[in-house]
């Protein structure tokens, strides 16, 4: 029972007491105790101000530090608990003692629970000093968190051997370092396998098949061609961004693994926005590169493939600084015999995209395109009648589009719900 219950239960006994036996001090007893409370509670009149602010980014389950500003701006001595509500961190409740007038700084540890884009609330409750009453506030936020993937679960997703096995078609769907004759070890099968060079000897002793794996001639350069543009990382709900990381980090991590040189080309609309050479840590990797999902509707109608006109071709030219777009001049980066990886939304700039798979096709270069299709993104859930066919619009016209793009360039399509494996199975 709280304090104020007490105190309230005393005074009704006192009161029962001093009817029934007729006493005056058990009445003067209840009616100091109601006094009491009264002024108590006519004095309680607390105004706490209390905000935080949060770093910009952080690392799934391991711990942040945020900065929390809390002032007493009222005449009421307490004690201020700060609780968090959000289910996407876990932090322990903060405790601060305040006198009237009182402005402190505390520091709060935050272990944040899932990956992404995270909005953190808390509340703060102020209690007096005897205990007897208190009154919520809210917690003014500052600032929202961007979670990449922990380098812990990154490697459990590669010890996964499902991921493992998948990875392995991505570079024999590239064909990524072409075999010799010397001879290097024996497997097991795998999905995609040559099955000439299944060996039966050591088939028949094991009771499951197995293949000889040759050498590779060589170790030929990863490049993964990243669209950081804002439009590219539009998103109505946390996902689609959330999923690129942790494939980008699981395709470097692979290759890195493997003795692969990997180089990461980062571009928007417009150009080059950073190269970051012989990427080994996938995390640091993911923080450079700076996915985070941007608040909005993504573009559903595709562009066309037509050229622009003569006044358009000159507005891209004055906005680009030249007449060449961003993904051309990342495919510009990218040395010959090398092997790409675009991520990208065909939709956004199907004849650029078109353009740069020329240039490396030029250069001798395999690439492949990953292409979340923001429509795939999109909660079906609430929608009108005309919001829905204005999607399938979207949608049947995107497809027409990467019908044509296909000629050019490998396209993977993904949704929320393909995993390494299903993007594999369309290589």
């Amino acid at each position: 029972m709280k304090r104020a219950g007490v105190l309230l239960s005393l005074a009704a006994v006192l009161s029962a007491a001093a009817y029934l036996m007729g006493s005056p001090a058990a009445a003067l007893m209840a009616v100091g105790i109601m006094a009491h409370y009264a002024l108590a509670r006519l004095s309680f009149e607390p105004s706490v101000r209390v905000e935080r602010t949060v770093p910009e980014r952080g690392t799934e389950r391991e711990p942040v530090k945020a900065r929390i500003k809390v002032e007493n701006l009222s005449g009421v001595t307490g004690v201020l608990r700060i609780r968090e509500t959000s289910k996407s961190v876990f932090a322990r409740e903060l405790r601060t003692f305040l006198n009237p007038g009182d402005k402190k700084y505390l520091e709060q540890t935050i272990v944040p629970q899932a990956k992404g884009r995270i909005a953190i609330k808390a509340e703060a409750t102020f209690e007096d000093e005897r205990g007897l009453f208190k009154k919520d506030f809210p917690v003014i936020e500052h600032g929202k968190m961007t979670i990449f993937p922990s380098p812990r679960s990154i490697k459990e997703a590669m010890r996964e051997r499902r991921q493992v096995e998948a990875l392995a078609e991505v570079e024999r769907a590239l064909g990524i370092g072409a075999e010799t004759l010397d001879f290097e070890e024996l497997r097991e099968f795998l999905p995609g396998d040559d099955i000439t060079k299944i060996d039966w000897k050591a088939t028949s002793r094991l009771n499951t098949l197995i293949v000889r794996v040759f050498r590779r001639e060589s170790l030929a350069d990863v490049y993964l061609l990243v669209n950081v543009d804002r439009k590219f990382r539009r998103e109505l709900k946390a996902g689609k961004i959330d999923y690129l990381v942790l494939i980008i980090a699981q395709l470097s991590a692979y290759f890195r693994r493997f003795g692969h040189s990997v180089k990461v080309v980062a571009y928007d609309e417009a150009g080059i926005v950073r190269v970051i050479e012989h990427a080994s840590d996938p995390l640091t990797l993911v923080s450079e590169l700076g996915l985070r999902g941007e608040k909005g509707l993504p573009p559903l109608k595709p562009s066309g493939l037509s050229s622009p006109s003569t006044i358009g071709r000159l507005v891209l030219k004055m906005k680009r600084g030249s007449s060449a777009s961003g993904p051309l001049k990342a495919a510009m980066e990218v040395k010959s015999g090398a092997y790409v990886i675009m991520v990208d939304d065909l939709g956004l700039h199907p004849r650029e995209i078109i353009k740069a798979a020329r240039v490396l096709e030029r250069k001798g270069s395999k690439a492949v395109l990953l292409y979340p299709n923001p429509v795939f993104f999109v909660s079906k859930e609430g929608l009108t009648e005309r919001e829905l066919e204005t999607l399938y619009r979207g949608y049947r016209e995107r497809k027409e589009v990467m019908r044509k793009v296909r000629g050019w360039i490998k396209v993977i399509e993904v949704g929320p719900r393909d995993v390494l494996p299903r993007v594999v199975g369309r290589l």
